[in-house]
């Protein structure tokens, strides 16, 4: 297995790829028949620029964190060490609601899809639209399974779990991006 933040940079790089490709989409799906279609690729875009910058926040402190410890430790290690040092919890506003409650991926394409019209009206390319969603899937589980490789090997807890929550949020884009395929693919 390899080092973590070979991982988080390899996420990254997903990342960008997507926002990418999500954002020349919503440069397509500009008439207002497209509205809902581009709403929901919209959530995807802002959550997946969400994602890049902190894996940007990892990989900045990971280069900080190895700066320090060759201006400052006595011995610096060749394994893998906490990518972020600080206090392991995180503080939010009363009212947030529990950390780590989520939305089930189920839940979350009924929520998003219950009121997407039957009838979705789709640029001219359909097949074009179809098949960057067959790529948009792709990604999203790539990044799901990137997401997880690092909850699985990382050792601050904050970053354990940060993964995990962005990895329920990329089941969800998933989830999502293959319900938005299933309707696109009807015709």
């Amino acid at each position: 297995m390899g080092r973590i933040i070979d991982t988080v940079r390899e996420v990254k790089k997903v990342e960008e790829r997507a926002e990418k490709d999500y954002k020349k989409l919503l440069n397509e799906l500009n008439k207002p028949e497209y509205a809902d279609l581009r709403g929901l690729i919209l959530r995807l875009t802002i959550d997946t620029i969400f994602h890049k910058r902190l894996m940007e926040a990892l990989e900045k402190a990971h280069e900080e964190a190895i700066e320090l410890l060759e201006e400052y430790a006595a011995e610096r290690s060749n394994e893998d060490f906490v990518l972020i040092p600080g206090v392991p919890t995180i503080s939010m506003p009363l009212g947030f609601g529990p950390i780590g409650a989520r939305v089930p991926p189920e839940d979350v394409i009924e929520e998003y899809l219950k009121d997407f019209p039957t009838e979705v009206v789709l640029p001219h390319n359909a097949k074009k639209l179809v098949e960057l969603l067959k790529k948009y899937a792709d990604e999203e589980k790539k990044m799901k399974d990137l997401y997880d490789r690092i909850a699985r090997t990382a050792f601050h807890p904050v970053v354990r779990e940060l993964a995990r929550e962005i990895k329920r949020n990329e089941e969800q884009h998933e989830t999502l991006v293959r319900g938005l395929l299933e309707k696109c693919s009807k015709d």
